[in-house]
């Protein structure tokens, strides 16, 4: 039925005018109620009636064009809809006989291996007991020679902890000789930065000592300078007043200024003599202090050179003993270090065979199982020639829905296209239509 209706609508969808349909039909329903204004004859009445005007002729064209318009669209509708239901009993019939093909390899694979099991028995039974056998026994020996390294890699442990206490208390002492000795050389270190203080201090008081002597006699000389200008100054006017033969009294008056500068000349130079004294005094005072503190410093430096020669025996001491011990215990954890490393390689040798093992006892559960339930395979062997009639047949059954898809698309193809060109001029339509609102 789907065959003769697709091809009556392949055959309207290719542009041929439909017949005007009689009165009742779908047809003649859509068109409404202008169908009882239709005239039953188009031939001229012989009795002499008016033949139809030329407006009435474009209103049945347009009729006609509307019908089959509407005759294309719902062919082209039923199309669509017979191909895509189609295509989708096609496709679920395709999945089935997908899930039906690997059920049927699943199946099949089982029972050969069953059959191979079955077949070899004997063999795999015998060569899975020996290496069952084989497998426990590496086990056994993997187990022990694991518990073996272990335990001496604990006692090899204890015996270092116990070491590196030992050693702690054996450097303790040295240590402590070691660290007084920093102490005491960092302490004459800190001396000699004091006494090269105090000489740099020193240093500053002998030369400021040395420049107040300077301006100690500088200052006596011209003060001499001062009262030898003075005394020549009034000797030459005594010289002067005598060759004038001036009055006794201002003579005698100017011999009395000549005496008393010559006075102040004396005083002034033996101020100079007191002045160099005293500031040389100074001097000498400034340059003992500074021979003292470079003695001083001299005798720390040595202090310090001793303390850090001190210092660095005992260091060398300590470090050598030190570096003694940590030998020794670098020794004691390489020896553990490699227990663990052949423990770790016993370790993996004992999985290596558990699963041996656990791989041959599953080989030889399922050899017994297999042995054991001989109507299992029958059932199995049954079941599968079973799947593979329904199999056949399923395939048969989607040869046949891709037939009928094939042939089904091929019918409707000029149905489809016209529904797809009415789309197009519809759609054409409708963008002229929001064209021309929008200018």
């Amino acid at each position: 039925m789907a065959d003769g209706q697709t091809g009556r609508e392949d055959h309207l969808g290719q542009g041929e005018k439909p017949a005007r349909p009689a009165a009742g039909t779908p047809a003649t329903e859509e068109r409404g109620d202008a169908a009882a204004f239709e005239p039953a004859d188009t031939e001229a009445d012989p009795t002499g009636a008016e033949a139809p005007s030329p407006a009435e002729d474009a209103l049945g064209a347009a009729r006609d064009a509307a019908g089959s318009a509407v005759s294309t669209l719902r062919s082209g509708l039923f199309a669509v809809r017979d191909v895509h239901a189609a295509s989708r009993r096609h496709s679920s019939a395709r999945a089935r006989l997908r899930e039906m093909t690997e059920r049927l390899q699943a199946d099949e694979a089982t029972l050969a291996r069953r059959e191979e099991v079955e077949a070899g028995y004997e063999q795999i039974v015998a060569e899975q007991a020996r290496v069952i056998k084989e497998a426990s026994a590496e086990l056994e020996r993997q187990q022990a020679k694991v518990e073996r390294l272990e335990g001496k890699a604990r006692k090899l442990e204890g015996r270092l902890a116990q070491m590196r206490d030992d050693h702690e208390q054996e450097l303790r002492p040295y240590k402590r000789i070691a660290e007084t000795a920093r102490g005491r050389s960092d302490e004459a270190a800190r001396g000699v930065s004091e006494a090269k203080r105090a000489v740099r201090t020193a240093e500053g008081q002998v030369k400021d000592a040395t420049e107040r002597r300077e301006q100690a006699i500088a200052s006596a000389n011209r003060a001499v300078d001062s009262s030898q200008a003075r005394l020549r100054k009034v000797q030459d006017e005594l010289r002067r007043a005598q060759e004038a033969r001036a009055d006794a009294k201002a003579v005698r008056q100017l011999q009395d200024e000549v005496t008393t500068e010559l006075a102040r000349v004396e005083s002034a130079r033996a101020g100079v003599g007191a002045a160099t004294r005293e500031a040389q005094a100074t001097v000498d005072a400034a340059q003992t202090h500074l021979w003292t503190q470079k003695q001083s410093l001299e005798g720390a430096q040595r202090e310090a050179e001793e303390a850090k020669r001190e210092y660095e025996e005992r260091k060398g001491e300590y470090d050598a003993l030190l570096a003694k011990a940590q030998d020794a215990e670098k020794d004691l954890e390489g020896k553990i270090d490699g227990l663990r490393a052949e423990a770790d390689e016993a370790k993996a040798a004992y999985d290596e065979a558990a699963e041996r093992h656990d791989d041959a006892q599953a080989l030889l559960d399922e050899a017994e199982d297999v042995h054991a339930t001989p109507e299992r395979t029958v059932e199995l062997r049954a079941d599968i020639a079973r799947q593979r009639e329904e199999l056949e047949a399923q395939q048969g059954e989607v040869d046949h829905l891709a037939e009928g898809e094939r042939s089904l698309r091929a019918s409707t193809r000029g149905a489809r296209l016209a529904l797809l060109a009415v789309v197009l001029v519809v759609v054409a339509l409708v963008a002229l239509v929001v064209v021309l609102a929008t200018r």
